[in-house]
């Protein structure tokens, strides 16, 4: 039942999203979202602080009227994925319960139809009191420098477990019903063959798999690629926001990508794309 009430959620938001008229004034300020002019301009920004990122026109049959022909959404391929996700690294990520990083999105209770409703207040925190960055000041986006042994100097170990590598193609499109980006992504395993459903939950925090994470067909490329849902992207936003605002800094609508990469890493924090770039303005 639930997962019957999930598609046809889907399937009314993709045609809600086409009938829906484009924003034209800027809200970014107000609600946390996006023009298609300003989508373009902050992937802009990405494409040149992170030059992994580029921009692509997809399928031209797929095309939306609203973004240009050649920039229909950016795309990062090859992005390594060396290990598996370990529950264990939640607290490392700022992950403590239910209202940690779920908040990108809506969680639905595996013996219930009901949708959870997450706050977004938390991951601000985590993010914000790392040594990581200050970003309501977007002073600096440098990550923490942890500590790792180096494995060269580490006795060997006959028993150790092989892990496969992995890649992942990892794309932006503009969602025009929630007026946000959204990530999508899709793996291959060491043998190049695409990843099945399963083996791509694996790369995702236990927290978002199968709950904020969803598979659906890519908009401009019509193959199957897993998403992170948009519902709360403008609401975590809008805090990021308040909180620049609050301590007298201007909010930059080009920055938003920046800002998006970084707090998503908490959902798939063993996919190593670029997330390090500068943020100073």
């Amino acid at each position: 039942m639930a997962k019957l009430v999930n598609t046809l959620t889907q399937m009314s938001v993709k045609t809600l999203g086409q009938m829906k008229s484009t924003l034209k004034e800027s809200k970014f300020l107000e609600r946390g979202v996006l023009t298609p002019e300003e989508f373009v301009e902050s992937g802009d920004l990405l494409v040149f602080k992170c030059p992994t990122w580029e921009w692509s026109g997809g399928d031209p049959d797929r095309r939306v009227k609203y973004l240009p022909e050649d920039k229909q959404f950016l795309i990062s391929t090859g992005v390594p994925c060396l290990t598996r996700f370990d529950p264990g690294d939640r607290d490392n990520l700022g992950i403590e319960d239910e209202d940690g990083w779920l908040a990108v999105g809506e969680i639905r209770d595996e013996s219930s139809d009901e949708i959870v409703d997450i706050d977004g207040e938390e991951v601000i925190d985590d993010i914000e009191g790392s040594e990581s960055s200050e970003i309501p000041d977007m002073d600096s986006f440098s990550d923490d420098n942890l500590l790792e042994e180096d494995p060269a100097e580490a006795p060997f170990d006959p028993n150790a477990q092989f892990v496969r590598s992995r890649k992942y193609d990892l794309s932006i499109t503009y969602d025009n019903f929630y007026q946000t980006p959204k990530l999508w992504l899709f793996g291959y395993g060491e043998d190049n063959n695409p990843l099945s459903t399963k083996e791509m939950y694996s790369d995702i925090s236990d927290d978002h798999a199968k709950k904020t994470v969803t598979l659906d067909d890519h908009p401009h490329l019509g193959i199957p690629f897993a998403y992170i849902h948009p519902c709360k992207h403008a609401e975590v936003m809008k805090k990021f926001i308040d909180r620049i605002i609050n301590k007298g800094k201007e909010p930059r609508a080009d920055f938003y990508l920046l800002i998006f990469l970084k707090f998503l890493g908490a959902v798939i924090p063993t996919i190593a794309y670029d997330n390090t770039f500068d943020m100073d303005v």
